[in-house]
């Protein structure tokens, strides 16, 4: 084992301690490579084995929570970020180089969700509605999004707030998700429209719209 290996070790595991645990059956540190950021740790919730690859950063606050369930990996340079809502990511889900998470009307991540690199998840949004104002002095709406357990989100995708993803989707790179997707639906587009279901399911009840 050289130096830089053991002192990663010894990183991970003196932040380890300041880390909040899931449950108390929850006896694996996390796995830490270079360059990764952490903000309020007490509020960031760890299962077993999660793994932070190099430049991850998670951004906790005094409000908000972030949980990480056993086994997630959070890949180079992606950025979670509560901002005053709750983040959750389930057991086995990664998360992409790049990518952008952020909380604040609430974002929760099923179980072996796999988001690729240089997505943006933004649960909230401004409104637009008084012409005779800014945008930025007007007040915005967050409602929260859902991605179901098993979905995969292809790379570059944006889901916008308000959405939900059920189980199984697929979202091909590149889109826009402003409406809810049902379960095993291929979706694709800007914005992203339904092309077809995965092999062996048919098009179930539709999720409603927040």
């Amino acid at each position: 084992m050289n130096l830089r290996h053991l002192l990663s070790r010894v990183l991970a595991r003196r932040l380890w301690l300041s880390f909040s645990r899931i449950n108390n059956q929850v006896k694996k540190p996390p796995y830490l490579e270079g360059l990764c950021l952490f903000k309020h740790p007490q509020n960031i919730y760890l299962g077993n084995r999660v793994r932070f690859l190099r430049g991850a950063t998670v951004l906790a606050d005094l409000k908000g929570r972030i949980i990480l369930e056993d086994d997630v990996i959070i890949s180079r340079f992606a950025v979670i970020e509560s901002i005053g809502g709750n983040i959750r990511i389930g057991k086995r889900s990664g998360v992409g180089d790049f990518s952008n998470l952020y909380g604040q009307g609430g974002v929760d991540i099923g179980e072996d969700v796999m988001i690729a690199s240089g997505c943006r998840i933004v649960p909230t949004n401004h409104g637009i509605d008084d012409p005779s104002l800014p945008i930025s002095r007007q007040p915005s709406s967050s409602k929260g999004i859902k991605i179901g357990n098993g979905t995969w989100v292809g790379t570059n995708v944006v889901i916008l707030d308000g959405v939900s993803i059920g189980i199984g989707a697929v979202i091909g790179a590149g889109s826009v998700v402003t409406r809810n997707v049902p379960d095993y639906a291929i979706v694709a587009g800007v914005p992203a429209k339904i092309l077809r279901f995965r092999p062996g399911f048919t098009a179930p009840k539709l999720i409603p719209d927040n």
